[in-house]
């Protein structure tokens, strides 16, 4: 049976509150957050037609107890406070991680929406334990996996330098091998946002993801070999950098930051020189409706 072994909550400092299973009092995971449904309807039609669906914010709550049976009334207000000084609105976004007794790990960024309750009477405070209630909101409603996947490839692999003669022979001369698309694989639920790392010499680098046809191109963008290219396809986080400077207006304005599709997608790596020497890391983790 799937259960929960612990709780984390870490917040911008680094500071964390951790919360065993023995302590969980409700903690559902069972899925079932809304989704907007996008739909319409013409005159005389039966019932809507689909058109999309978005997930909604998720709120929910977190009921523990602290046991106190053998705690001082100054060590019970050291714990509470302790809780309060992760779990409160003011810290901004702060990580979730719930740890499965099957050695899964999922993560999730919240906000709590309320400063942590110490609820009274005798089945909420006594001498053996006492109940804490916390509210928390996920504006992205997702989960993400523990493990961050990183592919790197490279579009042609150059076999020749310049200067070179030809001479009359009777094999094809070879001038590079071709590597071929790469899979990224999206083994999540949910399309998946990606960050974008290319290093090394190359002109006017374009990204394809031969699965969807979106890509990403640039134009009048030369790099050196010691240059970082630095681009993050996610919503509200979008950007694109060389060594630290933006470079957005080098963009093609046909270029789509695109997702990773759910299952495989075949990516392709090229530029204007046919050869690049530059290598590309694809980074992204897998997202999840639900644990």
């Amino acid at each position: 049976m799937l259960k929960i072994e612990s709780v984390e909550f870490k917040d911008s400092k680094n500071r964390s509150y951790i919360i065993k299973h023995g302590q969980i009092e409700s903690f559902p995971l069972i899925g079932g957050e809304d989704a907007r449904m996008i739909s319409t309807q013409v005159w005389n039609q039966h019932g809507n037609t689909h058109i999309n669906a978005f997930m909604e914010a998720y709120e929910g709550e977190l009921i523990f107890i602290i046991y106190t049976r053998y705690m001082r009334p100054e060590e019970i207000e050291a714990a509470r406070r302790s809780i309060t000084d992760i779990c409160n609105p003011l810290n901004g976004i702060v990580q979730m991680t719930v740890n499965l007794n099957n050695g899964s790990v999922y993560h999730r960024d919240i906000t709590f929406v309320a400063a942590p309750s110490f609820p009274t009477g005798l089945d909420n405070r006594n001498r053996d334990w006492q109940k804490v209630q916390l509210m928390f909101a996920a504006n992205n409603p997702f989960w993400y996996a523990e493990t961050e996947i990183v592919e790197s490839f490279q579009g042609v692999e150059p076999l020749f330098t310049f200067p070179f003669s030809m001479q009359p022979i009777v094999d094809p001369v070879i001038f590079g091998e071709i590597i071929p698309s790469k899979i990224a694989m999206n083994k999540g639920q949910v399309e998946a946002p990606v960050v974008i790392q290319i290093q090394g010499a190359c002109i006017n680098p374009s990204i394809t993801n031969e699965t969807t046809g979106e890509f990403i191109a640039f134009k009048n963008l030369t790099m050196n070999a010691d240059q970082t290219l630095i681009i993050n396809t996610t919503f509200g986080q979008k950007k694109v950098e060389l060594d630290g400077v933006n470079v957005f207006n080098k963009l093609d304005f046909n270029s789509t930051f695109f997702n990773l599709t759910i299952g495989e997608n075949l990516i392709d790596f090229s530029d204007d020189t046919g050869n690049p020497d530059a290598t590309i890391h694809f980074i992204y983790k897998n997202l999840y409706i639900t644990i």
